[in-house]
């Protein structure tokens, strides 16, 4: 899914991470009509399947050209924040 992030928490559980849904705008019939973009929120579990969720949040940060100064994986997620990305939609919070 295309979404431009527009927050990031975290905590010790998770990596919570809101956008937009951009896919509704591009997909459009109609590319003259206005259209709100609905909200989404993804959830990455930082404990599941031995880490996974996070090695895969590596792969997404190490592909954004904003995040390759920070210093930590903290600071990397933070730094999405204004980015559009293709998440999967496996960690849509529904």
């Amino acid at each position: 899914m295309i979404t431009e992030i527009t927050s990031c928490s975290i905590t010790s559980e998770a990596i919570i991470l809101e956008g937009t849904n951009l896919e509704t705008i591009f997909t459009a019939e109609d590319l003259y009509e206005e259209l709100e973009a609905e909200p989404v929120k993804f959830v990455f579990d930082r404990h599941k399947n031995g880490g996974a969720c996070m090695k895969y949040l590596w792969k997404v940060c190490g592909s954004q050209k904003r995040c390759k100064n920070a210093k930590s994986m903290g600071e990397k997620l933070e730094k999405l924040v204004g980015c559009i990305l293709s998440l999967s939609e496996n960690f849509i919070d529904r």
